[in-house]
């Protein structure tokens, strides 16, 4: 993606979190990754999806972003979140199993 073209894009991504709610950055953010299919707006919606609790949408999102992005420090990263949402479903459901 050109220099320029990232920028815009990082400007769009930045406008879509300053909303107030979770539900518009989700649907800004959805509605830039059906014009873009961009890993980063993809990224950034799995994190906005994690910081709600839907975790498989956030997990979706991960690796849709793990798909797209091209260079391995991003595919990386979003691996890293997706193990994380692992890890934590994991110690969450043995906490709840622990209670009984």
């Amino acid at each position: 993606m050109p220099n320029g073209s990232r920028k815009n894009l990082d400007k769009k991504i930045k406008d879509c979190r300053q909303l107030v709610s979770s539900k518009k950055v989700i649907s800004c953010l959805e509605a830039l990754f059906l014009s873009t299919n961009d890993g980063l707006v993809a990224y950034e919606l799995g994190h906005e999806f994690e910081k709600i609790g839907k975790t498989r949408d956030a997990v979706e999102y991960y690796e849709r972003a793990e798909t797209l992005f091209k260079q391995p420090i991003y595919k990386n990263m979003a691996r890293a979140a997706i193990n994380n949402l692992a890890i934590e479903t994991l110690l969450a459901a043995k906490k709840k199993k622990g209670r009984r």
